[in-house]
């Protein structure tokens, strides 16, 4: 599946398209924080904006539910994310991205949902 399919149909991914008018690839992102919990939500907080004019901020939480299957490297945050897309595994929900600087990793959930909070992290 496309990585615009996916994201369209996770709640909160089409307002996320919409905010940017075009699917976000994360470039230059900040990853603020990762909040990894076994038997409750999970979370990715990032700060995103359009890189060529620096404007549209807004800082996007990622919430998954049900995570099963984890994998980072470079542990260290913030991160910048390089490249973040996207995608279904099976039935599952796949993030998967790759670090400019920090932390870089995949993480696999049954579910997720997708909250946007416009402006810059306080």
């Amino acid at each position: 599946m496309t990585t615009e399919i996916a994201l369209s149909d996770i709640p909160g991914g089409r307002e996320l398209i919409d905010w940017f008018g075009y699917v976000p690839r994360f470039h230059d992102a900040n990853l603020l924080g990762i909040n990894l919990v076994s038997d409750g939500p999970s979370s990715l907080r990032i700060h995103a904006f359009r890189i060529n004019v620096l404007d549209k901020h807004v800082v996007v939480t990622v919430t998954l539910e049900a995570v099963i299957q984890v994998g980072l490297s470079d542990f260290n945050l913030p991160g910048i994310i390089f490249e973040l897309s996207f995608s279904t595994v099976e039935d599952d929900i796949q993030l998967a991205w790759t670090g400019s600087y920090g932390v870089e990793g995949t993480i696999r959930a049954k579910q997720a949902r997708i909250d946007l909070i416009p402006g810059k992290p306080v």
